[in-house]
């Protein structure tokens, strides 16, 4: 061999042990302890079910009901290249406190998200797009633990199979109607179980989407006699307007307009207010029913949300049907 020759093998094999070391500290963090390769992650939107799951979704077997939530633990400062899909319909992702703004779905072509998460704690994410009958629960929570274990018990979500609750059928009670209504709408999966409310809306001025068990007093209704007269001539005349003797209410006009303007936010809807207007817009907006809710069926929700405030009323859960 060659002066030139062995030269030549000597340079070839000092280059191998510097590429083969930076391969091995590509894998490493700059202490070396801690693995920073990206974890592949996948959820795929099932708008059948409302969920995110994390289990292989085909079109072999897209049609089953059954698929399990995502539950997804990730560890604290490593990369993960999240594989979002869509097993039906377009959809959108956001998890706003995970830095992720909505990023749009369509089936058949995934998309990848790359995020290092900073901190420990448990984060929710959502379908931001109104994609179908279960869009209201597709919201899941994304745990981040030091060693990638999981360390937290997730948080139940309101409303689940919203969609399936049975109409309670001719002659029912006006309130059990629109309790029914309120369900299958999807309100319950924000404004939660008898409007108790409750539900995290992250970036929003207000952080928690507003309660509606507290709704007759928000319409100046403060005694469970005033709640019941008023709900009685609500359901009779629309409003309460066309009614030959005047009720002893007080404030009745002022309640009136009340009612005629949650009404209009009913059909118009509202956007969120953004808490800071460059970060990622808050997840849940109030939509606009107006095209799926005719005036007599807001009335009715409109109607359940009043007999909140009445006295003595016992809360019976909804009767669910099966899940088409």
């Amino acid at each position: 061999m060659t002066l030139r020759h062995r030269a030549l093998l000597l340079l070839g094999l000092a280059l191998a042990g510097v590429i083969g070391a930076g391969g091995f500290l590509w894998g490493r963090s700059a202490g070396g302890d801690e693995p920073t390769a990206p974890r592949d992650l996948v959820l795929t939107a099932v708008m059948g079910q409302g969920i995110w799951t994390d289990e292989s979704v085909t079109a072999a077997n897209s049609w089953r009901r059954d698929f399990r939530p995502a539950r997804p633990v990730v560890q604290v400062g490593r990369p993960v290249r999240l594989r979002l899909e869509s097993a039906d319909v377009v959809h959108s992702f956001a998890a706003p406190d995970l830095g992720i703004a909505e990023v749009e779905v369509y089936p058949g072509r995934g998309v990848d998200v790359v995020f290092t998460p900073r901190e420990e704690g448990v984060f929710e994410f959502w379908c931001t797009t109104v994609c179908g009958k279960g869009h209201f629960t597709m919201r899941g929570f994304l745990e981040v633990s030091a060693d990638g274990v999981p360390r937290t018990a997730v948080p139940a979500r309101p409303g689940q199979g919203y969609w399936t609750v049975a109409d309670p059928g001719p002659g029912a009670d006006p309130a059990a109607l629109g309790e029914a209504l309120y369900w299958r709408s999807g309100c319950v999966a924000c404004h939660g179980e008898d409007g108790r409310g409750g539900v995290p809306n992250p970036g929003s001025m207000n952080a928690l989407v507003p309660p509606l068990d507290d709704f007759p007093r928000k319409v100046f209704l403060f005694t469970p006699e005033d709640v019941a007269g008023f709900r009685e001539l609500f359901l009779a005349g629309g409003d309460g307007m066309d009614v030959s003797e005047e009720p002893e209410i007080p404030l009745l006009e002022t309640v009136r307009g009340q009612v005629e303007a949650t009404r209009e936010l009913i059909r118009n809807g509202r956007r969120s207010s953004a808490l800071d207007p460059a970060g990622p817009h808050p997840p849940l907006d109030m939509p606009a029913w107006g095209r799926q809710l005719d005036d007599p069926e807001i009335d009715l929700i409109l109607g359940y949300l009043l007999s909140l405030g009445e006295a003595e009323r016992t809360a019976t859960p909804p009767t669910h049907g099966e899940t088409p």
